[in-house]
């Protein structure tokens, strides 16, 4: 984005020579680039979230299921993709639930629905750290675990602010700037997972 540089962070691993043999041959990276189809498709229907009449017209679920499905098939790559889809599949249930909770406990329910989601993205951009840093791509492995850590500190900032009892119409303009904020990085990894799937595409 404009004229921001990544420089390769300290502590992620370059291959050395016999790492380098011994990674994935190439039908496997192009299994990858396929896996992560549904990834990208996946966050963006739970990204976009449109509803009518309080139906949600892209389900969030089917999202879910999407994203699941898609780290089911890159876990050869990394074990973070695997905690990715358990953390998938339990969002998508966690949805479905969603429908039959109301009054006071919707709440908590939010919030633990919240705390879900935080940790699934977590693991699914960690999981594109080990990917990308076995490609020797530390670019893209250093953007990832930046986007991992400003996408929950920015829904933690969101939540905590949500949960105030000092919410007013002076903290009106904060809740627009992390909304805005919380777009953004979700832009940046949609992004970045397209730019990881047409590097697997060499």
């Amino acid at each position: 984005m404009g004229g921001m540089s990544y420089e390769p962070a300290k502590d992620l691993p370059t291959l050395t020579e016999s790492e380098w043999k011994d990674r994935p041959p190439t039908e496997d990276l192009t299994a990858a680039k396929t896996n992560l189809t549904p990834v990208f498709w996946g966050l963006l229907i739970v990204v976009l979230d449109f509803s009518f009449n309080g139906f949600d017209i892209l389900l969030d679920g089917v999202g879910y299921l999407l994203v699941a499905i898609g780290c089911g098939g890159l876990t050869v790559f990394s074990p973070r993709f695997g905690s990715a889809r358990l953390l998938s599949w339990l969002l998508a249930v966690l949805w479905l639930v969603g429908f039959a909770i109301h009054g006071e406990i919707a709440r908590y329910y939010g919030l633990a629905a919240t705390v879900v989601n935080c940790a699934m993205m977590w693991h699914l951009l960690g999981g594109i750290v080990d990917l990308t840093s076995r490609r020797n791509r530390l670019d893209l492995a250093t953007r990832a675990g930046r986007m991992r850590i400003a996408y929950v500190a920015v829904i933690l900032a969101a939540t905590a602010l949500e949960w105030s009892d000092s919410v007013s119409r002076e903290m009106a303009p904060l809740a627009t700037v992390l909304v805005i904020a919380l777009l953004v990085v979700l832009v940046i990894i949609l992004h970045l997972i397209h730019r990881v799937r047409a590097d697997l595409a060499h």
